[in-house]
């Protein structure tokens, strides 16, 4: 066989052996949209993330209690629960069916409350990170428990401009978790004032990103479904469900 041959080989050789290297790391994105069952990143996230770029296969998780009950997959902390329970069963199967491949959770508004609390059932780093998007959870939800789940950051993106469902809807029908007032989403999480040690290190690991004006460019304008638009998505969101 000629050097030029040889080279050519080895070349094609590594090319796939570097292609198969990056499909062994692709993992799975789990999307977990807000009440209602009618989410629209239920549907922008499973065609436009991977057109982004991201690698990893999209999972929509519904959890609802079917379309249009708002109130009932709001107030219904207990069926939130056995729901979250449920998301955790399905990271450990796909854990299982792929050791080794990360996972991602993303979840906007009432979803990201099911995230938190699936995260708080799984073991120590045992995903990757955890997006939320106009969480609508309470502004003091302890967020320990998730960041010790992650092994990188949980990022939040929250709107001061929010003010229809994160701050008159959930003062007057509450958070998911159950608390009376402005969520999270709307102008970000508290950081416990008492935290230990341990508990300073983790929430090293919060990163919240408020709504800024430039953000119009990428076809979000701060209300409670910008976060979930095609172009938010694409290229605010998609950097951080990257290997």
């Amino acid at each position: 066989m000629s050097r030029t041959r040889r080279a050519a080989v080895m070349f094609l050789l590594c090319s796939f052996l570097a292609l198969s290297g990056a499909l062994r790391a692709a993992g799975t994105v789990f999307v977990v949209g807000g009440v209602g069952g009618l989410d629209p990143i239920q549907a922008c996230a499973p065609w436009m993330l991977p057109k982004a770029g991201v690698p990893h296969k999209i999972e929509v998780f519904a959890w609802t209690h079917g379309k249009c009950h708002l109130l009932r997959d709001l107030q219904d902390f207990r069926y939130l629960l056995a729901q979250a329970d449920r998301l955790a069963a399905a990271v450990r199967a796909a854990q299982a069916r792929e050791p080794g491949q990360p996972i991602y959770l993303l979840g906007h508004s009432a979803g990201a409350g099911v995230i938190l609390a699936a995260a708080e059932k799984l073991p120590p780093a045992s995903v990757e990170r955890i997006i939320l998007l106009s969480a609508a959870v309470s502004p003091t939800y302890d967020l320990r428990p998730a960041l010790r789940a992650t092994r990188h950051e949980v990022v939040s993106f929250n709107s001061t401009y929010d003010r229809f469902c994160l701050d008159l809807c959930t003062s007057v029908f509450g958070t998911v978790d159950r608390v009376y007032g402005p969520a999270a989403g709307l102008d970000g999480f508290q950081v416990p004032p008492d935290l230990d040690e341990e508990g300073r290190r983790l929430y090293q690991r919060l990163v919240q990103v408020p709504w800024h004006l430039e953000m119009v460019l990428k076809c979000t304008d701060g209300s409670h479904h910008g976060t979930c638009m095609p172009i938010f998505l694409a290229h605010v969101v998609a950097p951080w469900l990257m290997p």
